[in-house]
């Protein structure tokens, strides 16, 4: 056992390592040391716990570089960037936990440059390290914050901003920034993972190499997501960040755009191929709002639905609520609760933002006589094709900047930044 101990004490991160336990030879990696654990990347990409108790032998193959390590994380400090990186966390940042088995963001952002080793390539790359929170725990208050970093850097000269982050609430964060920087001089670029970066089969590194593609050479001045388009690792979709959604729980392409097509892709080889003619272009200037009122509510109807549900919150002063609705815009108005609260929400001057739960497709308020007679009511506002989540984020921002109705309805009503379209194309279904 002492001759274990000395061992461990002379290990360093990145050591090439062989491990011996009951005659077996691993070979991989020494990562840290851990209570009792000894971390290991194995050549096929995995990292292992072993129980330093079970090591038979260890022998050093060959030191790791830390000096080129040391370089590399020096990186995160450099002035005039090219692309500037904001870590938020989620998967992207996180490694697996040992001692509970679950996974947490816990990734220096040096670490980015050494499972994307061709980032390292890309130009005078800045990393700043802005928080480290899963997607779930993302507040409106954190989205200013990450809009408040781009627009200083993107003042500062950096030509193309990255925002890695956790990707269940990614399509929020890209929803608000499209209207929290809005025009915009640089793309701002959201990528994250769905398989954490000590797993061989992460997408991370695929994910942040085309992302400075995208960062640096797209031409389009808007919030968009880079993620896979496919299960392959060839080209990615670039997204609008308004019109994309999460789509799969673990599918490495679970983001896909909705009622439009996506932007562009971008290949492993750094080109480009533009797929729309309505990408948005680059500004002169960028500006930013930094006003949201989160006090937003986001409501699912579905089958004997009441009216309750809407008192609640209209009893709780809820400034605003976005309503999922069936089919072109429906709720079950034979429950006459609904029209009750509906009625409410008006006297108390409560905007009611309807949008289709079926995800594809658009509102409309002339088809069925009961959306006639919801749309009768003066704080109902359809929002056309305009995507649940993408209408939750942006009632705040109206609401941010305006209590008056007519103001609220005005800007939910008008396409900003791309997130309302007067006509869906056929092959915009499901790509």
């Amino acid at each position: 056992m002492a001759i274990k101990r000395i061992e461990m004490n002379n290990l360093s991160f990145e050591d090439l390592i062989e491990v011996v336990i009951n005659n077996q030879i691993f070979n991989g990696e020494f990562i840290k040391e851990e209570e009792n654990l000894a971390v290991i990347k194995l050549k096929s990409g995995y990292d292992i716990a072993i129980p330093k108790s079970s090591i038979d032998n260890i022998k050093i193959i060959e030191k790791g570089n830390r000096e080129e390590t040391k370089q590399k994380e020096n990186k995160k400090e450099i002035e005039d960037p090219d692309i500037t990186i904001i870590t938020t966390g989620g998967t992207i940042s996180s490694k697996i936990d040992y001692k509970t088995g679950g996974v947490s963001p816990s990734v220096d952002s040096d670490y980015y440059f050494k499972i994307s080793p061709d980032l390292d390539k890309q130009g005078k790359i800045s990393i700043i390290n802005l928080m480290k929170k899963l997607s779930e725990n993302m507040l409106p208050s954190d989205w200013i914050k990450i809009a408040k970093e781009a627009y200083n850097n993107i003042s500062k000269g950096s030509k193309g901003i990255i925002i890695t982050s956790g990707t269940d609430t990614m399509h929020f964060a890209s929803s608000a920034l499209s209207f929290l920087l809005n025009p915009l001089s640089s793309p701002v670029v959201f990528t994250g993972s769905q398989r954490s970066t000590d797993r061989g089969s992460t997408d991370a590194s695929t994910n942040l190499l085309l992302s400075a593609f995208t960062a640096k050479n797209f031409q389009g001045g808007e919030s968009v997501i880079c993620m896979h388009a496919n299960l392959n690792d060839g080209y990615n979709y670039i997204l609008r960040g308004n019109k994309a959604r999460k789509m799969h729980t673990e599918r490495r392409d679970a983001f896909r755009p909705i009622n439009i097509e996506p932007l562009a892709k971008v290949h492993t080889d750094g080109k480009i191929d533009e797929l729309s003619s309505e990408i948005i272009p680059k500004n002169q200037n960028t500006k930013f709002n930094n006003k949201l009122d989160d006090n937003v509510k986001l409501i699912y109807s579905y089958p004997s639905m009441g009216g309750d549900i809407i008192d609640y919150y209209i009893d709780n002063k809820v400034h605003g609520i976005v309503i999922a609705a069936t089919g072109f815009g429906n709720l079950p108005l034979e429950d006459k609760t609904i029209i009750n609260a509906l009625k409410k929400a008006e006297k108390n001057s409560i905007p009611l933002v309807i949008t289709p739960q079926t995800i594809y497709g658009s509102t409309n308020k002339f088809v069925y006589s009961t959306l006639r007679e919801i749309s009768k009511f003066d704080n109902i506002i359809y929002v056309g094709d305009m995507t649940t989540e993408t209408a939750f984020v942006k009632l705040m921002f109206a609401l941010g900047n305006s209590k008056k109705m007519e103001e609220i309805k005005k800007i939910m009503s008008t396409n900003l930044a791309g997130e309302i379209k007067d006509r869906s194309k056929i092959n915009e279904f499901l790509i």
